[in-house]
């Protein structure tokens, strides 16, 4: 990022931890001459395999668990679960998926229940030889499943060539739930609400909440709901104001309990930037990660604030950082392109668009976005293209409307009448920065100035300051250059961005 290749960039609590730590050795029966500082390991989706009805939340629970427990030793990469999961199926060996994911070490595992009894079986691999290194199964009952969680973390971390500090003693031993039944209501909640679908998220919504009644002060529970309640909006569901004032309240109960809480803060982040106030969102973001320095969702939301800001140089190392840990998770591999873009590059942007697309054809999201890269990049054959090519049941969603939107405009025919989007849909996409300024860049390409900067304003009140790139490094912008509202838009975005302080 910088011309003399000598800037280094690091969280505080990283840099503290680097000074206090004392050598690293090997420990137990650790066979690597890795350097300690980089040891990598992904754990893969552990498989189910009980009898009867089939319980595969119960195998994913563990994963996320031990996913977790490995995250909170800090001499660890650890894969996140968004790409651990993405693995599920596909049957890689060791060595293919270790290359992949430039890591060094792999976890396998499998959980077998038989009534109340449970058998889980690890082993683990060193990905350059697909060698097992290490094997153990743990017998237990449900009621057993924490320690047995815990013992795992343990006894990994033992055979990997890291030595725990006090600090990572302590964060192994803290667990987020003592109830089983909690703990799996949680895990079902949590797989609901990536689905993106009203059901789905109904669905996690009840399952929390049924989950607070046993557990009324579990600030990760507080957190998970109000995130579910966020998702309406941001799923284009809800426009009301009912996910914010639902979300408000769990951050409430969360901050009275634990202000202090990584997921406390990061709930309250996540209320900050749906309200458009970004500095906020960015102090509890930055403050999210001093305890809990590899979550992947809390990276990749402070790292679009950072951009949207017009603050590249502080989104770089998170870039970087989202690669190394979640590099299959189709947003991540779209980010160095959403940066390309911010800076002008907008050629370098298409290569990871297309990428996040072919990772997930069906999400219409993903199309929308590599529609949009297209049209910037004037391939508007290929941006019509996509389209055309829309299944008919993602037509009617906010992301399509835009797509066809985005093609009409490049055509004769503007972006007007039929092609433009419903009022309904209005209403929906004005809750976030992202769809205005998809919209104003169509209508600019149409030539429609005045509904173009009647979008634009609404991204800039979502927190949209970039000002860079709004007045210089957007092409799709350029017809409104002479335009005195613009130029007046131009103006308050100059003075929020030199004044932005997070």
């Amino acid at each position: 990022m910088h011309s003399s290749q000598a800037t280094v960039f690091a969280f505080k609590a990283e840099l503290d931890a680097w000074r206090s730590d004392t050598a690293v050795a090997p420990r137990k029966s650790a066979k690597s001459t890795l350097d300690p500082s980089r040891v990598s390991i992904v754990v893969l989706p552990f498989e189910y395999l009980g009898s009867g009805e089939r319980q595969e939340d119960l195998a994913d629970g563990f994963t996320d668990q031990i996913i977790s427990d490995l995250s909170k030793v800090r001499r660890l990469r650890v894969i996140s679960r968004t790409s651990s999961m993405a693995l599920k199926g596909r049957g890689k060996d060791a060595r293919t998926i270790g290359r992949e994911l430039h890591v060094d070490y792999l976890l396998e595992g499998t959980v077998r229940r038989q009534g109340s009894q449970l058998r889980v079986a690890v082993r683990l691999i060193f990905a350059t030889d697909d060698d097992p290194r290490w094997g153990e199964t743990y017998d237990g009952t449900l009621e057993d499943v924490f320690s047995i969680q815990q013992r795992i973390a343990r006894d990994i971390t033992g055979e990997l060539p890291v030595q725990l500090t006090d600090a990572d003693e302590r964060r192994l031993s803290e667990r987020a739930f003592d109830d089983v039944e909690i703990w799996r209501a949680a895990c079902q909640a949590r797989q609901a609400a990536l689905r993106w679908r009203k059901d789905a998220i109904d669905h996690a919504v009840r399952l929390l909440e049924n989950a607070l009644e046993k557990a009324p002060n579990n600030v990760e529970l507080l957190a998970a709901l109000g995130r579910a309640w966020l998702q309406y909006r941001e799923a284009g569901i809800d426009a009301t104001d009912e996910p914010l004032r639902q979300a408000d309240g769990c951050a409430q109960r969360a901050f009275d309990i634990n202000p202090t809480s990584p997921a406390s803060l990061q709930l309250k982040a996540w209320q900050s930037y749906a309200e458009g106030r970004i500095p906020d969102a960015v102090r509890d973001l930055e403050a999210s990660l001093e305890a809990d320095w590899s979550n992947p969702d809390t990276l990749a939301l402070l790292c679009n604030c950072y951009l949207i800001s017009g603050r590249p140089a502080r989104a770089g190392p998170l870039i970087e950082q989202l690669l190394a840990i979640d590099p299959l998770t189709p947003l991540t591999r779209c980010l160095p392109g959403w940066a390309a873009v911010l800076d002008g590059r907008v050629e370098e942007a298409i290569g990871p668009y297309r990428e996040m697309f072919e990772m997930d054809p069906g999400n219409p999201m993903a199309r929308l976005f590599y529609a949009w890269v297209l049209t910037l990049n004037q391939q508007f054959a290929e941006a019509r293209e996509l389209a055309e090519s829309v299944p008919d049941s993602l037509r009617a969603t906010p992301p399509i409307q835009i797509v066809r939107l985005l093609a009409a405009a490049s055509t004769a025919r503007g972006a007007s009448g039929a092609e433009g989007i419903d009022s309904v849909t209005a209403e929906l996409v004005a809750t976030s920065d992202i769809f205005p300024r998809f919209i104003a860049d169509a209508y600019a390409l149409a030539g429609e100035a005045k509904r173009a900067l009647y979008w634009l304003r609404i991204a800039m009140e979502r927190g949209f300051i970039n000002y860079p790139y709004l007045s210089r490094h957007n092409p799709l912008l350029a017809p409104l250059h002479e335009n005195e509202e613009f130029q007046a838009l131009l103006e308050q975005a100059r003075r929020a961005w030199e004044s932005f302080d997070a």
